[in-house]
């Protein structure tokens, strides 16, 4: 009997055995086959390996133009004072850096080369000709939901602007190795087949603006969360995210509302970079100025009309104003908010004004401004710690530069000069700690 149970024990632990290599083999003939691409689709419609003809490139070349605004395609391929499209534009992550590419129509370091039918495939499946996998610093998660015909209009336009022989800066990190084939794995768990369905009961600048917010403006590739591998988190989508050590505000039309906005003021705030809720700076500077600024009007306010329509289809419109000092100071120590109000008379009045208002042309307006009303304050942190520089926008307005304070309040009174500010005008009653300070500036 001993014996029995003994050879039976082996004959199954050598079934175990026989398995589990099983899985394993099993394990790798499928990871290969994502590494090769095997389960990789293409979206690219068949007829667009047809050439448009020279009539038709042009005639296309206006809309195009409108797309690529949308896009704010050279707000991230053109560096500042740079050549237009012909990129170097450095865009940081937690895996190395990524450098924006030449986008314009020379043949050796740019998109000269491809056909109708690569272009479509860049945007559509994020594959790029002769390199393969693209990486998700180009947003194609989001230009994948372009309709054929929109990126006729957009190849049509690229190919037309000046050819710029600009070498393509090289990447940083993990980019600098042979690593384009394990976007494969990224893809299958972080590329979902989007796609942007008119609504016939909803308005048409609805649609409009949900098919540009959703496709080519990609408004969700900076104000959505992110998930440990970088991919777009689209059940948030629009809720927030973070990008370059700044918080990224919620966008969705409950957020957008509660600070006040109306589709008048966000329509110019997206238009000219300027309104009573603030304005525009850092990368959402680049937006307002290389796309937004420059759009068609119908479009801008299409945009955010479907920003400010919640999921039931109402336009929401509210000028919340935050919570009273009175009333905030109930909730915090009265000698901490003291200190921060000297600190601010101290150093901010002269230019943001003592009742918050700001100066035209000098300094934005503090109070109802939707940055100092943000429950996150660590945009607003690394706002005073490093300053800001002098921002122009359109219709001749600008903002003059902002000193940093990082070298000359410690971490104690940056964080009771901004517990203040936000009590005083953000109705924030949550006191910044100096540890989240020293997190930022370390």
């Amino acid at each position: 009997m001993k014996n029995f149970d003994h050879y039976g024990y082996k004959r199954k632990q050598g079934r175990w055995k026989r398995w589990f290599l099983g899985l394993i083999a099993l394990g790798v003939i499928g990871s290969l086959a994502i590494l090769l691409g095997t389960f990789r689709t293409s979206s690219v419609a068949s007829n667009v390996e047809q050439p448009l003809s020279e009539a038709e490139m042009v005639a296309l070349i206006p809309k195009g133009r409108e797309l690529a605004l949308a896009g704010d395609c050279f707000g991230c391929h053109s560096r500042p004072n740079g050549e237009m499209g012909a990129g170097g534009v450095a865009i940081a992550t937690p895996f190395g850096t990524v450098y924006s590419t030449n986008i314009t129509p020379d043949k050796t370091y740019g998109i000269g080369s491809y056909t109708r039918a690569d272009f479509h495939r860049a945007l559509k499946d994020g594959i790029g000709k002769g390199k393969g996998n693209l990486y998700p610093a180009m947003p194609f998660v989001f230009t994948h939901v372009t309709t054929p015909a929109d990126l006729d209009a957009l190849y049509a336009y690229m190919m037309s602007i000046p050819a710029m022989a600009v070498p393509n800066a090289k990447n940083s990190g993990v980019f600098e190795l042979p690593v384009r084939p394990f976007m494969n794995f990224w893809a299958l768990l972080n590329f979902p087949d989007r796609k942007v369905v008119e609504d016939p009961e909803r308005s048409a600048a609805w649609n409009r603006g949900a098919y540009l917010v959703e496709g080519l403006a990609h408004c969700g590739a900076c104000h959505s969360p992110r998930n440990v591998m970088m991919g777009v988190e689209f059940s948030k989508s629009l809720q927030g995210g973070f990008v370059d050590n700044m918080a990224i505000p919620d966008i969705t039309a409950a957020a957008l509302a509660n600070h006040g906005y109306t589709l008048a003021d966000l329509t110019q705030y997206l238009a000219t970079g300027v309104s009573k809720e603030g304005t525009s700076f850092a990368g959402m500077n680049t937006v307002t100025h290389f796309s937004t600024s420059q759009m068609q009007a119908q479009d801008v306010k299409a945009i955010a009309t479907y920003l400010l329509t919640d999921r039931k289809g109402k336009l929401l419109s509210a000028d919340v104003l935050p919570m009273p000092i009175n009333e905030v100071s109930k909730l915090m120590d009265k000698g901490e908010l003291a200190q921060g109000r000297n600190l601010y008379m101290a150093a901010c009045a002269a230019c943001h004004g003592e009742d918050g208002y700001g100066i035209p042309h000098v300094a934005p307006a503090l109070k109802g401004n939707a940055i100092v009303e943000m429950s996150n304050p660590e945009t607003l942190i690394a706002v005073v710690l490093n300053g800001l520089e002098t921002t122009t926008y359109s219709h001749a307005e600008r903002m003059y530069a902002m000193p940093g304070f990082k070298d000359r309040l410690n971490a104690q009174e940056i964080a009771d000069l901004l517990t203040w500010l936000r009590a005083e005008w953000g109705g924030e009653s949550v006191a910044v700690s100096p540890k989240s300070i020293a997190v930022i500036n370390p």
